[in-house]
Formats: C-alpha cells, sequence, structure tokens
C-alpha cells in the first residue's frame, strides 16, 4: 500500500505533467481536411513544417492593456481592446527548413538572431521575398498567411513575442495558397 505522502507526491507530478501537456503550445490545423466536392475528404490541405523547432519561453495573460512610455524623447504607445495572451517562444531553423503555411490570430514581433529567414506572403502574386538577416526584425500581422523559410547554409534562429486572444494557439496552419512554386 502507497503511503499518503507518496501517493500525493504521485499524484502532484502527474496533475503537472497534464497541466503541460494540455497547455503546450502546438500548431492546430484550421482546415484538417479538404473536399473533393460532394463533402467527401480528399486528405489534409494544409502545410505541415519541416525542419522549425519551436520552443517555448512563457506565456502569461496581460488581459486588456495600454501602455504608453515617453522617456527621453521615445514615445511608444502597445494597446489591445480584447484579453490578451503574450508568449514568447525560440525557433530554430535548419538549413533548407520552413515553417509550413500559416498565420496567426494576433501580431508577431520577430528578432532574427542568426542566419537569414525569407518570407513570403501568401497574398503577394509575385510571391517576392522579404529577406530577414541576424539583426534585424519584422512583423506578422494577424491573419496574414505566409511561410518562413531558411534558404541559406546556416541554421536561422529567432525569437518571437506572440499577441493573441486569450487562450488561443499561437499559429494555425493553412493551405498553401498556390502564389508560390513551393
Amino acid at each position: 500500500m502507497m503511503h499518503r505522502k507518496h501517493l500525493s507526491k504521485v499524484l502532484y507530478a502527474t496533475s503537472a505533467a497534464l497541466v503541460l501537456v494540455a497547455c503546450a503550445d502546438r500548431p492546430t490545423e484550421s482546415n484538417p481536411t479538404s473536399s473533393n466536392g460532394n463533402g467527401t475528404p480528399t486528405g489534409p490541405s494544409y502545410t505541415t513544417a519541416v525542419g522549425f523547432t519551436s520552443t517555448l519561453v512563457g506565456r502569461g495573460n496581460l488581459g486588456t492593456f495600454h501602455i504608453q512610455s515617453k522617456a527621453g524623447g521615445y514615445d511608444v504607445e502597445l494597446k489591445s481592446h480584447d484579453n490578451t495572451d503574450v508568449a514568447v517562444a525560440n525557433i530554430v531553423v535548419t538549413p533548407g527548413g520552413h515553417s509550413g503555411w500559416h498565420y496567426h490570430p494576433g501580431p508577431v514581433l520577430v528578432v532574427v538572431k542568426t542566419g537569414t529567414i525569407t518570407f513570403y506572403m501568401g497574398n503577394d502574386p509575385s510571391c517576392s521575398p522579404q529577406v530577414h538577416p541576424a539583426g534585424t526584425t519584422f512583423i506578422e500581422e494577424g491573419g496574414m498567411v505566409g511561410i518562413a523559410r531558411n534558404e541559406g547554409a546556416v541554421d536561422a534562429t529567432v525569437v518571437a513575442t506572440f499577441f493573441v486572444p486569450a487562450g488561443s494557439p499561437t499559429r494555425i496552419d493553412a493551405a498553401a495558397p498556390g502564389n508560390c512554386a513551393f
């Protein structure tokens, strides 16, 4: 028979593990199957990341907020009318790797630490690359379908800060929009 003290430790560890699994920030499918027109699923219509590893650093709820910071002539304002979670992730993209086509339910601030990320937007008919080398930043607007690719010869590493509706995923997989050859 298990001692009460040992049993409570086991229950605590199990509960903690379940919370971690339940709260893991994993990509979700926006449309897991497509149809051939008569309602019969024909298979996945979303794209999958390759050589792309995202590690959640932390996530917390900020609620609604309006932050105005003025210091030494520098003026910044951040505002959200809705209940907002903020999440930060370290992301590594291997040479030839990519994020898969996806979008976010809110804006994402991306800082490129090493290598180069080339970003393509799903609404750009010419599929023009936006090249972001180490030391630069870019913003992915919420709702915009895009793909981040490492077209270089070394790992590309980034830090991404997500602003999303409370409890929502940070990323939603999307079907390839058809504007790029890949």
